[in-house]
């Protein structure tokens, strides 16, 4: 058997494809005519494509689960301006067949070196901070070489945003940067060691709140599902505090205070909201750099100006330098007829046949919150991250990470 492997990236339409992913996601649903089929989430290290199995649904659905490596015959097509497979033939692959250089194709990571992007982390914190408690802590944490091993590794989220290895370390440095350059926009009214400290440790929790499943997918630890990251990145830090001799009480509130409110809104799953400036500046700087990677994460693969919707964070996007060097014939392609409004009833998107669209149905919540309330802009802890259950379907899905 050939393990050739075609990347997600070359991927074309009318294209006849005989490789092997890695299974991200698989749901078991029924289409409208009655017929069950399977939907996959298909990834490599290049992104994801979403799947189909049509016929034969029986024979391949005890085959293979989320995690596994499967070699697949499919064709590829286009459905509102996405590519998707499908899938005639389908087998499972033995990991112990998946040599080293063949696995890291299916990993993906942060397209910088994470050791350069570390150094940098070190080197402006080193020419930034002055208090000498907050240097004390930080180094609690970046001479903690468990801690750091997770830093560069682990990704900052299951999926919604910076979702690949080292993304942790990718969205923290990003902050790291923005709050250098607030910082000193805003330096008469902030104390900028709190900032930066809060922004380098706001995320700590996320060491304890995702764990590696399968040896291939990222899921919740219980701690994540019980606890959160809010709630276990105060634990951890307070510790580190109680290491230090003589550590100021009221620093130790204000920097836990920006830990815990750092999504801004009780309904965004903080326990509490700002209620300092340099907690407000942490809780956009984060969102911000959170929702830009979205965007970044969907339109670096577009070829046409507007990209599907990405229910994350319920639009349409739009690339705007394609858009701008003048390919302004392509829309957002919804079905004729769709009426205004229901972009959250993926079932009134059906075009008259088995669509690769599995029907979504609320459990008593908004549409883009999840299970603790939150907005779709953040990472849910429980199992599925925009909080909604599904009508026809059972969901499996992780997120790829890296062999621990």
């Amino acid at each position: 058997m050939s393990m050739e492997k075609i990347l997600i990236s070359d991927i074309k339409e009318n294209q006849k494809i005989d490789t092997i992913f890695l299974v991200k996601g698989k749901s078991s649903a029924t289409g409208k005519t009655g017929k069950p089929y399977i939907y996959l989430k298909l990834s490599d290290k290049t992104g994801e494509i979403k799947g189909y199995i049509w016929d034969n649904v029986e024979k391949y659905n005890g085959l293979f689960d989320v995690g596994d490596f499967i070699k697949i015959k499919s064709k590829s097509s286009i459905f509102q301006n996405e590519l998707q497979l499908s899938v005639s033939e389908l087998k499972k692959i033995d990991k112990t067949d998946i040599d080293e250089n063949l696995l890291a194709l299916f990993l993906k990571s942060t397209k910088y070196d994470v050791n350069i992007m570390f150094s940098e982390l070190i080197n402006i914190l080193d020419e930034t901070l002055t208090d000498e408690y907050i240097i004390m802590l930080t180094k609690k944490f970046l001479h903690d070489e468990d801690y750091v091993k997770k830093l560069k590794t682990m990704p900052a989220a299951k999926s919604i945003h910076h979702g690949y290895i080292g993304g942790l370390l990718e969205h923290t440095l990003s902050m790291v940067r923005i709050g250098v350059f607030i910082s000193k926009h805003y330096e008469k009214y902030i104390n900028k060691d709190i900032l930066i400290a809060s922004i380098l440790l706001h995320d700590a929790g996320k060491t304890e709140e995702l764990g590696n499943k399968n040896n291939n997918i990222t899921e919740y630890s219980d701690e994540g599902k019980l606890l959160g990251h809010i709630v276990l990145g105060a634990n951890i830090i307070d510790k580190k505090i109680g290491e230090i001799e003589g550590f100021p009480r009221n620093l130790r509130t204000l920097l836990l205070h920006s830990v815990i409110s750092h999504h801004g809104e009780l309904e965004f799953g903080s326990p509490k909201r700002p209620k300092t400036i340099e907690a407000l500046l942490l809780h956009f700087i984060d969102n911000m750099d959170a929702k830009t990677n979205q965007f970044i994460e969907t339109i670096e693969t577009q070829v046409t100006p507007w990209g599907p919707y990405l229910k994350q964070l319920d639009r349409y996007l739009l690339n705007s330098k394609i858009f701008y060097s003048g390919r302004t014939d392509a829309t957002p392609n919804l079905p004729i007829g769709t009426p205004i409004g229901t972009k959250n009833n993926p079932e009134d998107y059906s075009d008259g046949k088995e669509t690769a669209v599995i029907s979504i149905e609320g459990e008593g919540k908004r549409p883009d919150t999840d299970e603790d309330g939150k907005r779709a802009g953040y990472e849910s802890n429980g199992n599925d991250k925009n909080g909604n259950g599904s009508k026809d379907a059972v969901s499996k899905e992780g997120f790829i990470g890296e062999l621990f």
